[in-house]
């Protein structure tokens, strides 16, 4: 079954968190240990997260006692598939959608890599077209009013 990791998972979950904090997540600063607290997650996990999001501008950091971190783009810009691929890599169900055999003994006869790569490639559009802003409201709501669990979402 496809799944994302655990790192992606806390990924999201602490983007939706940011975009709920307030002005698209622009709005105030949040510190890991506050989000970590939310979803019960390792502080120490997290705040690793929060380093890659911010090496790739997701999110700025501000150091210090009142520091924490925000947005630096609009979550309606940032898709799923963006976040998986920043923290996960490149999103896949199988070993050899990259066109090479991976040390698979069926590689040559294969019947069902084509297939296969078809609802792969389905699935990346599919969480392309998802944005944060999506993710982040509770559904038949227009604007988030409150950070959701992604649990049902992601599994």
């Amino acid at each position: 079954m496809f799944s994302f990791t655990k790192r992606a998972d806390y990924a999201l979950l602490a983007l939706c968190y940011l975009t709920a904090a307030g002005d698209g997540g622009r709005g105030r600063l949040v510190n890991s240990k506050e989000i970590a607290e939310h979803y019960n997650i390792p502080i120490e996990l997290l705040a690793k997260i929060m380093q890659v999001l911010a090496r790739h501008q997701l999110v700025s950091s501000s150091p210090g006692p009142t520091g924490g971190y925000r947005l630096t783009r609009d979550p309606a810009d940032v898709s799923v598939a963006m976040i998986v691929k920043i923290i996960d890599g490149q999103v896949g169900m199988i070993h050899c959608s990259n066109g090479n055999d991976s040390g698979c003994e069926q590689f040559e006869r294969c019947t069902i890599r084509n297939p296969l790569t078809t609802i792969e490639e389905r699935m990346y559009e599919l969480l392309e077209k998802m944005s944060i802003r999506e993710i982040s409201q509770p559904q038949g709501q227009s604007e988030p009013s409150n950070v959701i669990p992604l649990g049902s979402l992601l599994r």
